[in-house]
């Protein structure tokens, strides 16, 4: 869970489009006319307004690429809110959104959509994966948990109330997860499906992160070249503690792009 921090780029616009009947909300940031564009994929708690998106949106910008930040269905921040329930999560609900997403951007006609990139964090990785668009020309993926377990407080909470609540930060609402997020997770194998994946992959991990390193080991065996590994020594599961380790992972981002994009 991230921060909110109010920084904007000149020609950024307010969008929406349609997920399964949910309005979703977007900002696009648009240099120029037809520039390539990266589309980015938030965590679980996450939204398109978190500290690390606003950040890395304001740099690609300046560095000539649109951006396209938008939150998933039943996420967000004050009045920046997509419709749906944080409730309604599930990666399928996720992938679905994803792919409205991607659609948005090649029918906008407003960028590049032979030059399409994205970059996940978190959940936003596996949802990336899952859907596995061929729209996609490169990848950059951030704390990527290969798999996703419950654990016994959130088991207990949803045998008792149906549901695991916990703070949203910058959020008065509170975030709340079912079992259906688990039991729809274990329906994607991330080892197997990033195999399918075409694309450049860079994948960067903090070494202080609590996913296990040698599940992002074995997925990133599983990528497909060009492909490359970077551990932040220190770094936490959302870079974002750390002004450092942040601006190494948007100069790691933009190094990416730039050759593969």
């Amino acid at each position: 869970m991230e921060r909110q921090i109010n920084r904007s780029t000149p020609d950024e616009m307010s969008v929406t489009f349609l997920s399964e009947g949910y309005r979703l909300l977007g900002n696009l940031h648009l240099p120029r006319e037809k520039a390539p564009v990266i589309l980015f994929s938030h965590g679980l708690a996450s939204s398109k307004d978190s500290e690390k998106w606003v950040a890395l949106a304001c740099r690609l910008y300046d560095e000539g690429y649109a951006v396209l930040r938008f939150s998933y269905r039943g996420c967000g921040l004050g009045e920046e809110w997509s419709e749906g329930t944080s409730e309604d999560t599930t990666l399928t609900s996720r992938v679905r959104d994803y792919e409205a997403a991607l659609e948005f951007l090649r029918s906008s006609g407003k960028v590049d959509a032979n030059r399409i990139g994205v970059i996940g964090s978190s959940l936003g990785v596996c949802t990336a994966i899952a859907a596995g668009s061929p729209l996609v020309k490169n990848y950059v993926f951030l704390a990527t948990p290969p798999r996703m377990i419950a654990t016994p407080e959130m088991k207990e909470s949803f045998e008792k109330k149906g549901y695991f609540e916990f703070a949203n930060s910058g959020d008065p609402i509170p975030f709340r997860i079912t079992r259906a997020l688990f039991d729809d997770f274990q329906k994607y194998n991330m080892f197997e499906l990033i195999k399918r994946i075409q694309s450049p992959v860079l994948m960067v991990q903090g070494s202080k992160d609590q996913i296990p390193i040698k599940d992002v080991r074995r997925l990133y065996d599983g990528a497909n070249e060009p492909r490359r590994l970077e551990i932040i020594e220190g770094g936490s599961h959302s870079f974002i503690d750390n002004p450092e380790h942040l601006a190494k992972v948007i100069d790691l981002t933009i190094d990416w792009f730039k050759r593969y994009l």
